[in-house]
């Protein structure tokens, strides 16, 4: 197999595992529709928040997923979690 098929092929196998990119819009429906039928938004503004960093606003956005029995998607996680950071807790990743 030519060097470049190889090159075509592992591109290609590697997709799946590539980072998907967020969808801030849906992240916004998403709060909007579950988080907020429970929390306002002042919630993540408090000054005692329990989110410190990306990583805890991703385990928290997942803690809370679970314990409401959304069923959603990792992407569905990612797309929330990119909404709150942008616009409430701005933590780089």
């Amino acid at each position: 197999m030519s060097p470049i098929r190889l090159i075509a092929l592992a591109f290609c196998l590697g997709l799946p595992w590539a980072a998907q990119a967020t969808d801030i819009d849906n992240g916004t429906t998403l709060v909007a529709s579950q988080c907020q039928s429970c929390h306002d938004n002042s919630i993540f503004t408090r000054p005692d928040s329990i989110i410190h960093s990306y990583g805890a606003l991703q385990r928290r956005v997942k803690f809370c997923e679970s314990m409401s029995k959304l069923h959603w998607s990792d992407g569905q996680i990612k797309d929330a979690v990119a909404y709150l950071n942008q616009t409430y807790y701005k933590y780089s990743k």
